[in-house]
């Protein structure tokens, strides 16, 4: 068990052993000679030992001292050592961010990847599958630096901080050839008659549409799930499914699948995409830098 002893008296044994001057240690202590003597006299009281003995001028280690020495200043040094700041962040070396992703969230981060890919060449960016939409104890222990995910809501949480890249809204898709295509404006009645596709990050067995369809009692069928937004559209061509998706992505993808793109005939809360860390991790210099980064890139 660790002696109950004060780690200041530590500090002046190893000052006094290293400069054998009661002066010399004062100053380095920044203490009065008084008061550097007086806790000469506890640490001497605390360990049973004269420690130390003037001989010529000279604060000399006792036997008992030298073996104190040997065993605790390198002690001492190693929570010197592990006491100082956080190191600098250095952009000059090369650096690899990891962040998990879904397929539309890594899509969403195209313009801020290339902004980086084009400002800093030794920085590298891993993306990996965001398998669970917030992965706390993985951005806790530095598997991840970052995921990037999505909400419908203002989140409050102890352990994680957020921040906002963009809002969008959703919307609901059809191929040109589907009987509803010609209308212009869907009704509630003609969004439950025909069945439609869910996208399911996590392997949801409902989302948005479904929860704010509750909220009016009633259901949608769902004819086909999927874990990828990128991919859902393309299930439209030659069916009748429905598919709401984020319009960001809906109207890149519209023309080239020939898709129709409408207004969902209900409430459906705009989603965020967000930038995820751990709290734990707030004077982390590396995730500071790309924090301010991304901070400065949304601003532009």
């Amino acid at each position: 068990m660790l002696p109950n002893i004060d780690l200041n008296l530590l500090k002046l044994f190893a000052s006094l052993y290293q400069t054998a001057s009661v002066s010399k240690t004062a100053q380095d202590l920044n203490l009065s000679q008084s008061a550097c003597s007086h806790a000469l006299t506890r640490l001497r009281q605390r360990l049973g030992d004269e420690l130390f003995i003037r001989i010529e001028n000279k604060m000399e280690p006792t036997i008992f001292a030298q073996q104190i020495a040997h065993n605790v200043l390198p002690a001492i040094q190693q929570l010197t050592d592990g006491l100082k700041p956080f190191e600098p962040f250095d952009i000059n070396n090369d650096t690899t961010f990891t962040i998990a992703t879904t397929d539309y969230t890594a899509w969403c981060l195209k313009p801020l990847i290339h902004n980086f890919n084009t400002s800093f060449s030794n920085v590298n960016l891993r993306f990996v599958s965001l398998e669970q939409r917030i992965p706390q104890e993985a951005l806790q222990d530095n598997t991840l630096d970052f995921a990037c995910g999505f909400a419908h809501q203002q989140e409050k949480s102890e352990s994680i901080v957020d921040l906002l890249w963009f809002k969008d809204k959703y919307v609901t898709a059809l191929s040109k050839q589907h009987p509803l295509a010609s209308l212009q404006t869907l009704n509630i009645t003609d969004f439950l008659t025909y069945s439609h596709i869910l996208i399911a990050p996590w392997n949801e067995t409902t989302g948005i549409v479904d929860t704010m369809l509750a909220k009016m009692k009633k259901a949608r069928k769902v004819a086909i799930t999927l874990p990828h937004v990128l991919t859902a559209p393309y299930y439209l061509q030659n069916s009748h499914h429905l598919l709401t998706l984020p319009n960001a992505y809906a109207e890149q993808i519209a023309q080239q699948l020939n898709l129709v793109l409408r207004a969902p005939p209900l409430a459906i809360p705009d989603y965020q995409i967000k930038l995820y860390f751990h709290k734990t991790r707030q004077n982390d210099p590396k995730l500071k830098w790309f924090i301010e980064q991304f901070n400065k890139f949304i601003k532009l």
